[in-house]
């Protein structure tokens, strides 16, 4: 059974990237785990007394609240978007990145779907600071997904890759269960300066080994500037879904978290996975 964790501050944004997942994995057999974070605080004497929380466990009865208020919140998407399959809630106290790592690892997550920046809400945010700090903690592979996104469908899948990195068979799982799932097609995208050196050859042959049940292109361009060559091969060719490995220091933090933002982020129109090297 594959597990989910679905984390929400119960924006409009968070609520979209939740539908997303339970429509993507609705012939799934998983579990959905919705999580909500609420920092600390500390309330004001004259607070607590205008309430009448004086002498009471405050941060309990904002749990018991928030968990209630949850519980509710996630029935109401499960009816509405599930498929009558599991589903548990957890409130905690905390920073969400710090919070989300240590739920992947109690409740032994597969998959993690947010929205690209949950409370945030500007056009000159790419990723909201909770996205990126949850993408570069590297716990579990992550599906960011923009806003207002709906889920049409999933017919091509494009994977960019520098072809760098000495692939396992871990990488490409998340990939297989969809392809699986949704019988698409995957689009591995190449770009190269120089050509293909004997080591990315051998990378590359493994890539065709694992996708060979599957209908896979495979395209390579010569261009010097990497994000817009994906940027433009997105709007060539239809895809539902970008996906990316996070290989450290590589090509990958180039494109996405360098501090002029690449064309490919700040026109990122599809839900995005990343997957931890």
């Amino acid at each position: 059974m594959l597990s989910i964790l679905l984390p929400t501050d119960f924006s409009q944004n968070s609520e979209n990237a939740i539908i997303y997942a339970l429509e993507l994995y609705k012939n799934e057999d998983c579990k959905f785990h919705f999580l909500h974070c609420y920092p600390p605080v500390i309330f004001s004497y004259e607070y607590q007394i205008e309430k009448g929380l004086i002498g009471k466990d405050i941060h309990k009865i904002l749990q018991e609240e928030s968990k209630e208020r949850l519980y509710e919140f996630a029935l109401s998407l499960m009816r509405k978007y599930g498929n009558d399959q599991e589903f548990d809630v957890e409130v905690v106290k905390g920073f969400l990145p710090d919070r989300i790592s240590k739920t992947v690892s109690d409740n032994n997550i597969d998959l993690i779907v947010m929205g690209t920046k949950g409370e945030t809400d500007s056009d000159r945010v790419v990723f909201g600071s909770n996205t990126t700090q949850v993408i570069n903690k590297r716990c579990c592979p992550v599906i960011a997904v923009p806003d207002d996104y709906k889920f049409v469908g999933l017919e091509n899948i494009l994977f960019p890759s520098d072809l760098n990195l000495a692939f396992k068979n871990k990488h490409f799982q998340p990939i297989l269960k969809i392809l699986k799932l949704h019988k698409s097609n995957i689009n591995v995208l190449h770009i190269s300066i120089l050509g293909l050196t004997s080591l990315q050859r051998i990378h590359k042959e493994f890539i065709k080994e694992t996708f060979t049940d599957y209908n896979t292109t495979y395209d390579i361009l010569e261009e010097k500037d990497i994000a817009d060559v994906i940027y433009e091969y997105q709007q060539e060719h239809k895809s539902e879904l970008l996906v990316m490995i996070n290989n450290k220091h590589t090509f990958f933090e180039n494109l996405f978290f360098k501090p002029t933002i690449s064309k490919i982020a700040m026109h990122l129109q599809t839900p995005f996975m990343v997957i931890p090297a």
